[in-house]
């Protein structure tokens, strides 16, 4: 009986964490202090977060401020949208104090935020709100109120005591932590959703911007994937992973390493070589700070199609040395025999000799492995691929030559 009250309360434990991270972007830091005595930055800014799995459009979205008691409102409109796990900058009024920005912002406002006392909503809609407290209204996506503000999510958060000061929202857990491990915790409570930081250097609005992320089929069946940033901050680097099925066992397959600290655009590419007759791929990246921390890309999907044709591919690495793989397409079933020729002729190798469904395929060739031969030496070879169909006639062949250099 011990042991299932302790698993009950641990499940209604866990169960109430999980159903405080929002499914909804969400405003993750108002900064109004910029320009102010003691600020950092020069302008004022606010920083919107998502902790969903897909992108989202934010073209008919704007941000809102209206001072504490108002019910005015000033917009600013958004653009664009914001990938899976990301953050996305607004830049709002400067004053005449502090430094530029670190990053790039998506969108440029001219809000003037009040440090000490305020509201900020994000609204699904350009139009300015009309209540001074917009709470529950249907069009309304987050809303925070700090100061003597008398609009908020059920409590308002206080406010700054300075213009070096800033509201930051808890992260995924609900730890007073900003950028490690995301900004989604919502109680629908602005009191116990944020808190107060002082904004350094040490703690810029965004450690890296991911301004792009794309995945294409190239050349030999293999998976291109090409991604851009626009700023970077103590960027260790990025881990490339991929799942057979949305979202589930994801699996690293490699890692770039990253620029560091970069005011500028930075470009990365990465080639996934090991495609096989699935029919879909899921590739994101995880981005990795130099303290470890990290955060996700937005995720995109790769379909492959049957083959269309009968196909053989080039062999890579060429030239190789020892061994090298062998990719060809099926667009029907067929009994395959793939064997190696040196220049005279004489067979070297037998590599498949086998009944196999349409798809994509591939072998791989060692040429210090072969059963004939204990080493072959540097020079040319022949790979010959036979398709034959159920009465033993042979309906396709293609050869194709490779050069072995040690």
């Amino acid at each position: 009986m011990k042991k299932f009250l302790c698993l009950f309360f641990f499940l209604i434990y866990n169960i109430s964490n999980f159903a405080q991270l929002a499914d909804h972007i969400v405003i993750a830091e108002v900064y109004g202090g910029g320009g102010g005595t003691g600020a950092t930055y020069k302008y004022d800014y606010i920083v919107l977060y998502n902790p969903t799995l897909t992108s989202v459009d934010l073209s008919s979205c704007s941000v809102q401020y209206a001072s504490a008691t108002s019910s005015s409102w000033a917009v600013t409109p958004l653009t664009g949208s914001i990938p899976s796990q990301s953050y996305y900058l607004i830049q709002e009024k400067a004053g005449s104090r502090g430094n530029e920005l670190p990053l790039t912002p998506a969108v440029i406002g001219s809000i003037s935020i009040a440090f000490s006392a305020g509201k900020v909503a994000l609204v699904n809609s350009v139009d300015p709100l009309t209540s001074a407290n917009p709470f529950g209204l249907p069009n309304l996506i987050d809303l925070v109120g700090y100061g003597t503000a008398n609009g908020y999510e059920n409590t308002p958060m206080r406010g700054p005591s300075d213009a070096s000061q800033g509201l930051r929202r808890k992260d995924n857990s609900g730890n007073s932590t900003y950028g490690s491990s995301g900004s989604g915790w919502d109680s629908d409570n602005n009191l116990d959703d944020f808190y107060i930081q002082v904004i350094d250097s040490s703690f810029s609005p965004l450690p890296v911007e991911l301004s792009s992320f794309n995945a294409s089929i190239i050349e030999n069946n293999f998976v291109q994937l090409n991604w851009q940033t626009e700023t970077e901050i103590n960027n260790f680097g990025f881990e490339i992973q991929r799942a057979d099925k949305w979202a589930v066992d994801w699996k690293e397959l490699g890692f770039v390493a990253g620029n560091g600290t970069s005011n500028s655009k930075r470009n990365y590419c990465f080639i996934d070589k090991n495609i096989l007759d699935t029919q879909k791929y899921f590739y994101r990246l995880k981005q990795i700070d130099q303290n470890g921390s990290f955060s996700f890309s937005e995720i995109k999907q790769i379909s492959l199609a049957l083959p269309a044709l009968f196909e053989v591919f080039q062999n890579y690495p060429n030239p190789f040395n020892p061994s090298t793989v062998i990719r060809y397409n099926l667009n029907t079933d067929n009994f395959i025999s793939i064997k190696v020729f040196d220049i005279l002729g004489s067979e070297v190798a037998s590599l498949v000799n086998e009944f196999q469904t349409a798809g994509r395929h591939y072998v791989e060739f060692n040429s210090s492995q072969t059963k004939r031969i204990k080493s072959l030496a540097s020079g040319i070879y022949y790979y010959v691929i036979n398709a034959y169909s159920a009465d033993g006639k042979k309906n396709l062949s293609e050869t194709r030559k490779m050069l072995l250099l040690k």
